[in-house]
């Protein structure tokens, strides 16, 4: 809050916030290079910036850039999974001290999909409802022994209790332990038919 108090304040109403993580990601890498990219294409030109409410996404009074967490170097300097959660958490709910700014936070692996959520949840004093489309639930308890996997999010959320409501449509690579996740934590799974 004090960088975006220190620049007079915030005219947004939504604000992009990189988590450039990628090492959560169990087959691929390369979500950490995500952030910039993703800016390149909204701001190279060839978009269309009018939205449905007679807004212009160029427009710094409807979306600022707050920039990258610096995740990767604070990694790179040993701090562990449970810590660099906090570091997100705390990033988006810096971002969210200006009202009326709202996060539009880009990835980076879908484990920042945990600290992102609980951020919002207790910024706005409780759990939240998700619609969440993937074709995987992302819901392990600890995939492949990392409980904060890429795959393992959404159980974390859960848990938390910082999800009024999960939805999750387009499913179509789900296992018994996903299934049976979703049921423990009251999930509605709707697969691809």
């Amino acid at each position: 809050g004090e960088l975006l108090r220190a620049l007079g304040g915030v005219k947004a109403s939504a604000s992009l916030l990189g988590v450039p993580l990628g090492h959560n990601s169990s087959f691929l890498q390369g979500p950490a290079f995500a952030p910039p990219r993703i800016r390149e294409a909204i701001w190279c030109g060839s978009t269309n910036s009018s939205t449905e409410e007679d807004k212009e996404l160029n427009d710094p009074r409807v979306l600022t850039d707050v920039g990258d967490v610096p995740i990767q170097e604070i990694r790179d300097c040993g701090v562990e999974d449970d810590r660099l959660m906090h570091v997100i958490s705390e990033s988006v709910k810096t971002v969210m001290e200006e009202d009326p700014l709202r996060p539009l936070v880009l990835g980076g692996d879908h484990s920042i999909s945990y600290p992102v959520v609980r951020a919002v949840s207790e910024k706005l004093g409780g759990p939240v409802d998700i619609l969440h489309l993937d074709a995987h639930p992302d819901i392990y308890d600890a995939f492949e022994g990392n409980t904060y996997s890429h795959a393992s999010s959404f159980a974390r959320i859960m848990e938390g209790g910082y999800a009024r409501r999960l939805l999750q449509v387009g499913l179509r690579s789900i296992t018994k332990e996903g299934r049976e996740q979703g049921k423990r934590f009251g999930v509605e799974q709707y697969e691809m038919r």
